[in-house]
């Protein structure tokens, strides 16, 4: 009988911390691929492009590993990043979260390589709040690496998807 009510208490305590997790929504970010903003002498190699390319899709891999409610790119975002410089929604960020007001997303994550000289990639990501169009968190990185090493590519990317696991986890808790 003892044992009865000792995991009767564990189910009930079980079931009390899941469903607070679930009564808890999750926050919806859009995460939007690092754009390269190459300025060395000879641009947008294709080596480079691969690099980021593999960066962008480990950073959303591991973005989605650590729990993170991803929301995919809208149509307005995807029409900017398209057409404007690599820089543009990073340096404009009023206008960034007004594109992506309508996607029901909660934060957007701006990346944006820079590479300023051939030794080194600066990945920069912006958190920006949608409703508040507000700035939450800034990080850099460098990666200083081969085009050839992907095992530091994803490295660094694994790094950021922890810095923003971590802020958005402090947000939570602040409200």
């Amino acid at each position: 009988m003892k044992r009865f009510f000792t995991v009767l208490g564990l189910c009930c305590c079980i079931s009390l911390s899941v469903s607070s997790v679930l009564a808890e929504p999750r926050p919806k970010v859009m995460a939007l691929d690092f754009q390269l903003n190459d300025m060395t002498d000879i641009p947008n190699a294709p080596e480079e492009l691969e690099r980021i390319a593999l960066l962008s899709s480990a950073f959303h891999e591991k973005l989605a590993e650590k729990d993170i409610d991803l929301v995919p790119p809208n149509e307005a975002i995807k029409a900017a990043m398209a057409s404007q410089s690599a820089t543009y929604l990073y340096n404009n960020i009023e206008n960034a979260a007004k594109l992506a007001e309508e996607s029901g997303a909660d934060y957007l994550l701006i990346g944006v390589a820079l590479k300023p000289t051939y030794l080194f990639v600066y990945p920069r990501l912006l958190l920006v709040d949608i409703k508040t169009h507000q700035v939450l968190m800034s990080k850099s990185s460098q990666l200083e690496s081969s085009w050839t090493d992907r095992n530091t590519t994803i490295r660094t990317a694994a790094n950021l998807a922890q810095v923003v696991k971590d802020r958005l986890l402090k947000l939570e808790n602040a409200q």
